[in-house]
Protein backbone atom coordinates (compact mmCIF):
# COMPACT_ATOMS: atom_id res chain seq x y z
CA UNK A 1 0.00 0.00 0.00
CA UNK A 2 1.59 3.29 -0.82
CA UNK A 3 1.96 5.69 2.60
CA UNK A 4 1.38 8.68 3.27
CA UNK A 5 5.01 10.90 3.71
CA UNK A 6 4.07 12.65 7.11
CA UNK A 7 6.60 10.77 8.37
CA UNK A 8 8.91 12.29 5.78
CA UNK A 9 9.38 15.82 5.22
CA UNK A 10 10.35 17.42 1.78
CA UNK A 11 14.41 18.85 2.34
CA UNK A 12 13.22 21.78 -0.03
CA UNK A 13 10.57 22.33 2.71
CA UNK A 14 12.68 22.09 5.44
CA UNK A 15 15.84 24.39 3.34
CA UNK A 16 12.61 27.15 2.87
CA UNK A 17 11.69 26.62 6.34
CA UNK A 18 15.06 27.41 7.94
CA UNK A 19 15.55 30.18 5.28
CA UNK A 20 12.36 31.81 6.47
CA UNK A 21 12.87 31.30 10.44
CA UNK A 22 16.53 32.99 9.55
CA UNK A 23 15.00 35.81 8.29
CA UNK A 24 16.21 35.51 4.53
CA UNK A 25 13.83 38.25 2.65
CA UNK A 26 14.81 36.45 -0.53
CA UNK A 27 13.51 33.11 0.71
CA UNK A 28 10.44 33.14 -1.17
CA UNK A 29 11.08 34.95 -4.14
CA UNK A 30 13.63 32.20 -4.61
CA UNK A 31 11.57 29.49 -3.61
CA UNK A 32 8.49 30.87 -6.35
CA UNK A 33 11.51 31.21 -9.09
CA UNK A 34 13.12 27.86 -8.21
CA UNK A 35 9.72 25.96 -8.65
CA UNK A 36 9.02 27.80 -11.60
CA UNK A 37 12.05 26.58 -13.70
CA UNK A 38 12.21 22.86 -12.42
CA UNK A 39 8.29 22.29 -11.94
CA UNK A 40 6.13 20.38 -9.75
CA UNK A 41 5.48 18.16 -7.89
CA UNK A 42 9.02 18.28 -6.33
CA UNK A 43 10.35 14.45 -6.63
CA UNK A 44 13.06 13.48 -3.91
CA UNK A 45 14.84 10.42 -2.87
CA UNK A 46 14.01 8.86 0.48
CA UNK A 47 17.41 7.75 2.49
CA UNK A 48 17.62 3.89 2.45
CA UNK A 49 14.66 3.27 0.22
CA UNK A 50 15.27 2.70 -3.24
CA UNK A 51 11.58 1.75 -4.76
CA UNK A 52 9.69 4.75 -3.27
CA UNK A 53 10.60 8.67 -3.70
CA UNK A 54 8.53 11.41 -1.67
CA UNK A 55 6.30 13.73 -3.79
CA UNK A 56 5.16 16.97 -2.70
CA UNK A 57 2.99 19.38 -4.28
CA UNK A 58 3.00 22.72 -4.13
CA UNK A 59 0.37 25.45 -4.19
CA UNK A 60 0.65 28.93 -4.63
CA UNK A 61 -2.15 30.51 -2.73
CA UNK A 62 -4.33 33.53 -3.88
CA UNK A 63 -5.06 36.40 -1.59
CA UNK A 64 -8.61 34.45 -0.54
CA UNK A 65 -7.62 30.40 -0.54
CA UNK A 66 -8.68 29.07 2.85
CA UNK A 67 -7.64 25.49 2.04
CA UNK A 68 -6.09 23.50 -0.56
CA UNK A 69 -6.66 19.51 -1.41
CA UNK A 70 -4.99 17.46 -3.77
CA UNK A 71 -7.37 15.50 -5.44
CA UNK A 72 -5.44 12.34 -5.76
CA UNK A 73 -5.12 8.31 -5.48
CA UNK A 74 -2.02 8.49 -3.85
CA UNK A 75 -3.35 8.28 -0.08
CA UNK A 76 -6.37 6.17 -0.59
CA UNK A 77 -8.64 6.71 -3.99
CA UNK A 78 -11.69 4.62 -2.08
CA UNK A 79 -12.16 6.25 1.17
CA UNK A 80 -11.73 10.13 2.36
CA UNK A 81 -10.27 12.85 1.25
CA UNK A 82 -8.76 13.76 4.86
CA UNK A 83 -5.42 12.85 3.87
CA UNK A 84 -5.19 15.07 0.98
CA UNK A 85 -5.57 18.65 2.87
CA UNK A 86 -2.43 20.58 2.50
CA UNK A 87 -0.67 22.28 4.80
CA UNK A 88 0.53 25.59 4.67
CA UNK A 89 3.89 27.17 5.70
CA UNK A 90 3.03 30.01 8.22
CA UNK A 91 3.14 33.60 6.82
CA UNK A 92 3.96 32.74 3.60
CA UNK A 93 1.07 32.02 0.12
CA UNK A 94 2.76 27.85 0.34
CA UNK A 95 0.49 25.05 0.58
CA UNK A 96 2.30 21.80 0.32
CA UNK A 97 1.43 18.24 0.58
CA UNK A 98 4.15 15.36 0.58
CA UNK A 99 3.71 11.28 -0.54
CA UNK A 100 5.28 8.58 -0.55
CA UNK A 101 5.30 7.22 -3.90
CA UNK A 102 6.00 3.56 -5.32
CA UNK A 103 8.46 4.19 -7.99
CA UNK A 104 7.12 3.78 -11.65
CA UNK A 105 3.86 4.83 -10.54
CA UNK A 106 1.31 6.19 -13.21
CA UNK A 107 -1.46 8.90 -11.95
CA UNK A 108 -3.03 11.41 -12.09
CA UNK A 109 -4.42 14.65 -9.95
CA UNK A 110 -5.41 18.44 -9.52
CA UNK A 111 -5.88 20.80 -7.56
CA UNK A 112 -8.46 22.26 -5.22
CA UNK A 113 -8.62 25.49 -3.93
CA UNK A 114 -11.26 26.31 -0.97
CA UNK A 115 -12.85 22.99 -1.11
CA UNK A 116 -16.16 22.44 0.66
CA UNK A 117 -14.30 19.53 2.42
CA UNK A 118 -17.81 18.18 2.41
CA UNK A 119 -18.28 14.62 0.75
CA UNK A 120 -15.52 13.07 1.92
CA UNK A 121 -15.53 10.21 -0.05
CA UNK A 122 -13.11 10.73 -3.03
CA UNK A 123 -15.59 10.64 -6.44
CA UNK A 124 -18.87 12.45 -4.01
CA UNK A 125 -15.94 15.19 -3.70
CA UNK A 126 -14.69 16.05 -7.26
CA UNK A 127 -18.34 16.21 -8.04
CA UNK A 128 -19.55 18.77 -5.77
CA UNK A 129 -16.00 20.68 -5.80
CA UNK A 130 -15.65 20.78 -9.42
CA UNK A 131 -15.87 24.53 -9.87
CA UNK A 132 -12.65 25.40 -7.16
CA UNK A 133 -10.37 22.20 -9.74
CA UNK A 134 -7.54 23.29 -11.27
CA UNK A 135 -4.25 21.27 -12.78
CA UNK A 136 -0.74 22.11 -11.79
CA UNK A 137 0.12 25.31 -13.29
CA UNK A 138 3.84 24.11 -13.17
CA UNK A 139 3.43 20.85 -14.38
CA UNK A 140 2.88 20.80 -18.28
CA UNK A 141 1.75 17.35 -18.47
CA UNK A 142 -1.79 17.14 -18.69
CA UNK A 143 -5.12 14.45 -19.35
CA UNK A 144 -9.04 15.64 -19.84
CA UNK A 145 -11.66 13.53 -18.29
CA UNK A 146 -15.38 13.87 -18.93
CA UNK A 147 -17.78 12.94 -15.83
CA UNK A 148 -21.77 12.52 -15.98
CA UNK A 149 -23.53 12.35 -13.12
CA UNK A 150 -26.93 13.28 -12.28
CA UNK A 151 -27.57 14.51 -15.75
CA UNK A 152 -24.98 17.43 -15.43
CA UNK A 153 -21.21 17.28 -17.34
CA UNK A 154 -18.23 17.74 -15.99
CA UNK A 155 -14.58 18.06 -17.43
CA UNK A 156 -11.78 18.06 -15.39
CA UNK A 157 -8.14 18.67 -16.43
CA UNK A 158 -6.10 16.78 -14.63
CA UNK A 159 -2.11 16.65 -14.00
CA UNK A 160 -0.13 13.62 -14.91
CA UNK A 161 2.12 12.34 -12.40
CA UNK A 162 4.62 9.98 -14.27
CA UNK A 163 7.25 8.82 -11.77
CA UNK A 164 10.64 6.98 -12.94
CA UNK A 165 11.10 3.19 -13.74
CA UNK A 166 7.47 3.07 -15.52
CA UNK A 167 6.68 0.90 -18.47
CA UNK A 168 7.26 1.52 -21.35
CA UNK A 169 4.06 3.90 -22.22
CA UNK A 170 4.96 4.65 -26.33
CA UNK A 171 2.35 2.60 -27.81
CA UNK A 172 -0.30 5.20 -26.99
CA UNK A 173 1.68 7.94 -28.68
CA UNK A 174 0.99 8.59 -32.51
CA UNK A 175 3.29 7.71 -34.69
CA UNK A 176 2.78 9.96 -38.09
CA UNK A 177 5.08 6.91 -39.80
CA UNK A 178 2.92 4.01 -38.49
CA UNK A 179 -0.13 3.28 -41.04
CA UNK A 180 -3.57 3.96 -39.44
CA UNK A 181 -6.79 2.19 -39.14
CA UNK A 182 -9.95 3.36 -40.18
CA UNK A 183 -13.11 4.36 -37.68
CA UNK A 184 -16.70 4.31 -38.40
CA UNK A 185 -19.23 5.20 -36.09
CA UNK A 186 -23.00 3.60 -36.84
CA UNK A 187 -25.98 3.35 -34.76
CA UNK A 188 -27.20 -0.19 -33.90
CA UNK A 189 -30.78 -1.10 -33.44
CA UNK A 190 -30.98 -3.90 -30.93
CA UNK A 191 -34.14 -6.12 -30.34
CA UNK A 192 -33.33 -7.42 -27.33
CA UNK A 193 -32.32 -4.63 -25.45
CA UNK A 194 -35.52 -2.60 -27.35
CA UNK A 195 -33.22 0.59 -27.63
CA UNK A 196 -30.54 1.84 -30.58
CA UNK A 197 -26.48 1.79 -29.04
CA UNK A 198 -23.85 3.81 -31.16
CA UNK A 199 -20.99 1.29 -31.44
CA UNK A 200 -17.48 2.34 -33.53
CA UNK A 201 -16.02 -0.38 -35.71
CA UNK A 202 -11.94 -0.18 -36.04
CA UNK A 203 -10.58 -2.03 -38.87
CA UNK A 204 -7.02 -2.32 -39.16
CA UNK A 205 -4.27 -0.66 -41.96
CA UNK A 206 -5.11 -2.66 -45.38
CA UNK A 207 -8.16 -4.56 -44.46
CA UNK A 208 -9.13 -6.88 -46.90
CA UNK A 209 -10.90 -10.26 -47.45
CA UNK A 210 -7.88 -11.73 -49.18
CA UNK A 211 -6.24 -13.29 -45.93
CA UNK A 212 -7.60 -15.43 -42.97
CA UNK A 213 -10.06 -14.22 -40.88
CA UNK A 214 -9.47 -11.13 -38.67
CA UNK A 215 -8.91 -11.68 -34.89
CA UNK A 216 -12.03 -9.63 -33.37
CA UNK A 217 -11.92 -7.79 -30.01
CA UNK A 218 -15.39 -6.10 -28.32
CA UNK A 219 -14.69 -2.98 -26.42
CA UNK A 220 -17.19 -1.50 -23.42
CA UNK A 221 -17.13 1.83 -22.45
CA UNK A 222 -17.21 2.63 -26.06
CA UNK A 223 -16.83 6.42 -25.79
CA UNK A 224 -15.31 6.68 -23.06
CA UNK A 225 -12.73 4.22 -23.93
CA UNK A 226 -12.27 6.13 -27.23
CA UNK A 227 -11.58 9.44 -25.93
CA UNK A 228 -9.15 8.13 -22.81
CA UNK A 229 -7.47 5.38 -24.33
CA UNK A 230 -7.23 6.07 -27.68
CA UNK A 231 -6.88 2.43 -28.75
CA UNK A 232 -6.88 2.98 -32.53
CA UNK A 233 -3.43 4.71 -31.71
CA UNK A 234 -2.14 1.35 -29.74
CA UNK A 235 -3.24 -0.81 -32.04
CA UNK A 236 -1.96 0.43 -35.10
CA UNK A 237 1.14 0.72 -33.22
CA UNK A 238 0.99 -2.66 -31.97
CA UNK A 239 0.08 -4.42 -35.61
CA UNK A 240 3.11 -2.18 -37.17
CA UNK A 241 5.36 -3.69 -34.86
CA UNK A 242 4.19 -7.13 -35.18
CA UNK A 243 3.47 -7.37 -31.73
CA UNK A 244 -0.34 -8.52 -32.04
CA UNK A 245 -2.09 -9.50 -35.78
CA UNK A 246 -4.34 -7.20 -37.07
CA UNK A 247 -7.41 -7.19 -35.47
CA UNK A 248 -11.12 -5.73 -36.17
CA UNK A 249 -12.86 -3.93 -32.72
CA UNK A 250 -16.26 -2.68 -32.11
CA UNK A 251 -16.49 -0.21 -29.39
CA UNK A 252 -20.43 -0.61 -27.83
CA UNK A 253 -21.29 3.03 -25.99
CA UNK A 254 -22.67 2.39 -22.63
CA UNK A 255 -23.15 5.89 -22.26
CA UNK A 256 -23.17 6.46 -18.17
CA UNK A 257 -24.83 6.31 -14.63
CA UNK A 258 -27.53 3.96 -14.32
CA UNK A 259 -27.85 2.69 -18.02
CA UNK A 260 -24.58 1.62 -17.41
CA UNK A 261 -24.75 0.13 -14.18
CA UNK A 262 -27.91 -1.52 -15.98
CA UNK A 263 -25.78 -3.27 -18.74
CA UNK A 264 -22.06 -4.11 -17.40
CA UNK A 265 -23.51 -5.48 -13.93
CA UNK A 266 -24.01 -9.05 -15.18
CA UNK A 267 -27.25 -8.33 -17.44
CA UNK A 268 -27.96 -11.50 -19.63
CA UNK A 269 -29.63 -9.60 -21.69
CA UNK A 270 -26.51 -7.20 -22.22
CA UNK A 271 -24.86 -10.46 -22.59
CA UNK A 272 -27.43 -11.72 -25.42
CA UNK A 273 -27.14 -8.53 -27.12
CA UNK A 274 -23.53 -8.84 -28.07
CA UNK A 275 -23.58 -12.85 -28.57
CA UNK A 276 -27.23 -13.37 -30.70
CA UNK A 277 -27.13 -9.67 -32.65
CA UNK A 278 -24.23 -7.59 -32.66
CA UNK A 279 -21.83 -10.59 -33.40
CA UNK A 280 -23.76 -12.27 -35.75
CA UNK A 281 -24.37 -8.64 -37.73
CA UNK A 282 -20.41 -7.89 -37.36
CA UNK A 283 -19.70 -11.49 -39.15
CA UNK A 284 -21.86 -10.76 -41.89
CA UNK A 285 -20.01 -7.14 -42.39
CA UNK A 286 -16.70 -7.81 -41.40
CA UNK A 287 -13.89 -10.08 -42.88
CA UNK A 288 -13.71 -11.48 -38.72
CA UNK A 289 -12.96 -14.82 -37.35
CA UNK A 290 -15.67 -17.43 -35.45
CA UNK A 291 -13.22 -18.99 -33.51
CA UNK A 292 -13.43 -18.42 -29.41
CA UNK A 293 -9.52 -18.52 -29.23
CA UNK A 294 -9.00 -15.45 -31.32
CA UNK A 295 -11.97 -13.37 -30.14
CA UNK A 296 -11.38 -10.85 -27.26
CA UNK A 297 -13.91 -8.81 -24.28
CA UNK A 298 -12.30 -6.05 -23.16
CA UNK A 299 -13.29 -3.90 -20.08
CA UNK A 300 -12.48 -1.53 -17.21
CA UNK A 301 -13.95 -1.56 -14.21
CA UNK A 302 -17.55 -2.66 -14.88
CA UNK A 303 -16.54 -2.89 -18.24
CA UNK A 304 -14.35 -5.33 -16.72
CA UNK A 305 -16.78 -7.09 -14.93
CA UNK A 306 -19.10 -7.09 -18.24
CA UNK A 307 -16.56 -9.13 -19.73
CA UNK A 308 -15.47 -11.53 -17.29
CA UNK A 309 -19.42 -12.03 -17.16
CA UNK A 310 -20.28 -12.26 -21.17
CA UNK A 311 -17.44 -14.41 -21.00
CA UNK A 312 -18.85 -16.98 -18.70
CA UNK A 313 -22.07 -16.84 -20.65
CA UNK A 314 -20.40 -17.90 -23.61
CA UNK A 315 -17.19 -19.18 -23.50
CA UNK A 316 -17.71 -20.92 -26.94
CA UNK A 317 -17.91 -17.83 -28.42
CA UNK A 318 -15.52 -15.05 -26.86
CA UNK A 319 -12.72 -17.41 -25.27
CA UNK A 320 -10.40 -14.40 -23.96
CA UNK A 321 -11.29 -11.83 -21.69
CA UNK A 322 -9.41 -8.55 -20.62
CA UNK A 323 -10.50 -7.07 -17.40
CA UNK A 324 -8.24 -4.00 -16.35
CA UNK A 325 -9.55 -2.73 -12.30
CA UNK A 326 -12.97 -5.23 -12.99
CA UNK A 327 -15.79 -4.61 -10.43
CA UNK A 328 -15.82 -8.31 -9.24
CA UNK A 329 -17.26 -7.23 -5.66
CA UNK A 330 -20.77 -6.20 -7.53
CA UNK A 331 -23.59 -8.40 -5.83
CA UNK A 332 -27.05 -7.70 -6.85
CA UNK A 333 -27.49 -6.95 -3.29
CA UNK A 334 -25.28 -4.07 -3.95
CA UNK A 335 -26.84 -0.79 -2.19
CA UNK A 336 -26.20 1.31 -5.45
CA UNK A 337 -27.20 -1.33 -7.88
CA UNK A 338 -30.63 -1.73 -5.66
CA UNK A 339 -31.07 2.49 -6.43
CA UNK A 340 -30.45 1.55 -10.13
CA UNK A 341 -33.30 -1.19 -9.82
CA UNK A 342 -35.62 1.70 -8.29
CA UNK A 343 -34.68 4.16 -11.43
CA UNK A 344 -35.31 1.36 -13.83
CA UNK A 345 -38.55 -0.17 -12.36
CA UNK A 346 -40.33 -2.20 -14.13
CA UNK A 347 -38.32 -2.26 -17.50
CA UNK A 348 -35.42 -4.07 -15.56
CA UNK A 349 -35.53 -7.86 -15.90
CA UNK A 350 -34.91 -9.49 -12.31
CA UNK A 351 -32.62 -12.45 -13.49
CA UNK A 352 -31.49 -13.61 -9.84
CA UNK A 353 -32.26 -15.17 -6.95
CA UNK A 354 -33.10 -14.23 -3.52
CA UNK A 355 -30.36 -15.84 -2.63
CA UNK A 356 -28.46 -14.23 -5.09
CA UNK A 357 -28.96 -10.95 -3.09
CA UNK A 358 -27.67 -12.65 0.14
CA UNK A 359 -24.31 -12.93 -1.44
CA UNK A 360 -22.61 -9.57 0.18
CA UNK A 361 -19.46 -9.46 -2.48
CA UNK A 362 -17.89 -10.97 -5.60
CA UNK A 363 -20.88 -12.61 -6.86
CA UNK A 364 -19.28 -13.36 -10.29
CA UNK A 365 -16.61 -14.73 -8.70
CA UNK A 366 -18.87 -17.21 -6.65
CA UNK A 367 -20.50 -18.65 -10.21
CA UNK A 368 -17.35 -19.23 -11.84
CA UNK A 369 -16.33 -21.06 -8.37
CA UNK A 370 -19.55 -23.42 -8.73
CA UNK A 371 -18.65 -24.04 -12.35
CA UNK A 372 -16.76 -26.15 -14.42
CA UNK A 373 -13.51 -24.61 -15.74
CA UNK A 374 -14.41 -23.25 -18.86
CA UNK A 375 -12.44 -22.33 -21.91
CA UNK A 376 -11.33 -18.97 -21.53
CA UNK A 377 -7.98 -17.34 -21.29
CA UNK A 378 -7.67 -14.15 -18.93
CA UNK A 379 -5.52 -11.26 -18.63
CA UNK A 380 -6.65 -8.74 -15.30
CA UNK A 381 -4.99 -6.44 -13.55
CA UNK A 382 -5.16 -3.81 -11.17
CA UNK A 383 -4.18 -0.65 -9.43
CA UNK A 384 -2.07 -0.80 -6.06
CA UNK A 385 -3.98 2.35 -4.98
CA UNK A 386 -7.13 0.88 -5.56
CA UNK A 387 -8.04 -0.11 -1.91
CA UNK A 388 -11.41 -2.46 -1.91
CA UNK A 389 -11.24 -3.51 -6.04
CA UNK A 390 -7.67 -4.88 -5.29
CA UNK A 391 -9.25 -7.01 -2.80
CA UNK A 392 -12.32 -7.69 -5.18
CA UNK A 393 -9.69 -8.66 -7.78
CA UNK A 394 -7.46 -10.38 -5.84
CA UNK A 395 -10.38 -13.02 -4.83
CA UNK A 396 -10.79 -13.54 -8.67
CA UNK A 397 -7.23 -13.90 -9.50
CA UNK A 398 -6.98 -16.84 -6.48
CA UNK A 399 -10.13 -18.52 -8.19
CA UNK A 400 -8.84 -19.02 -11.76
CA UNK A 401 -6.12 -20.66 -10.15
CA UNK A 402 -7.28 -22.78 -7.94
CA UNK A 403 -10.10 -23.46 -10.83
CA UNK A 404 -6.66 -23.76 -13.51
CA UNK A 405 -7.34 -21.11 -15.78
CA UNK A 406 -4.65 -19.76 -17.93
CA UNK A 407 -4.38 -16.07 -16.82
CA UNK A 408 -1.70 -13.14 -16.20
CA UNK A 409 -2.30 -10.60 -13.14
CA UNK A 410 -0.46 -7.67 -12.67
CA UNK A 411 -0.55 -5.28 -9.57
CA UNK A 412 0.44 -1.97 -11.22
CA UNK A 413 1.75 1.19 -9.68
CA UNK A 414 -1.71 3.85 -10.01
CA UNK A 415 -4.64 4.00 -9.52
CA UNK A 416 -8.51 3.61 -11.04
CA UNK A 417 -8.07 5.64 -14.02
CA UNK A 418 -8.35 5.92 -17.57
CA UNK A 419 -4.36 6.83 -17.70
CA UNK A 420 -3.05 3.42 -16.69
CA UNK A 421 -5.90 1.44 -18.31
CA UNK A 422 -4.38 2.89 -21.56
CA UNK A 423 -0.66 2.05 -20.28
CA UNK A 424 -1.10 -1.19 -20.03
CA UNK A 425 -4.21 -2.41 -22.18
CA UNK A 426 -1.23 -3.16 -24.85
CA UNK A 427 0.33 -5.73 -22.58
CA UNK A 428 -3.21 -6.84 -21.98
CA UNK A 429 -3.64 -7.90 -25.70
CA UNK A 430 0.08 -8.68 -26.04
CA UNK A 431 -0.47 -11.65 -23.65
CA UNK A 432 -3.56 -12.45 -25.16
CA UNK A 433 -3.37 -12.64 -28.92
CA UNK A 434 0.35 -12.08 -29.56
CA UNK A 435 2.29 -12.86 -32.05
Amino acid sequence: LMKMGRDLISPTITQLKNDLKSGLKLGLEDFWRKIEEKGTPLIESIENDESHKLVTFIVKADNDTRNVVIITALANQDDVISENVCEKIENTNIFYKSFKVLNGTLTIYTISKNNSLRFTRFYENIMINAKTLSPDPFNPKRFVQRYRREGRHFKIEYSVLEMPNGKTRSWSVLNESVPAGDLKQEDFYSNILKMTRRIWIYTPPNYNTNRERYHFLVIFDGKAFLDFTQPPIIFDNLIDKKKIPPVVAIFIHNYAGFQRGKDLNCYPLFADFVAKELLPWAQEKYYITSEANKSVLVGSSSGGLGAAFIGYKYPEIFGKVLAQSGFFGWTPGNPWFQQVLKFYGKYFVRWWTPDDEQIKENWLTEQYLKTEKLSLKFYINVGNLETRTKLQVGYFRDMLKKKGYEFYFTEYAGGHEYIAWRAHLPFGLIYLIGI
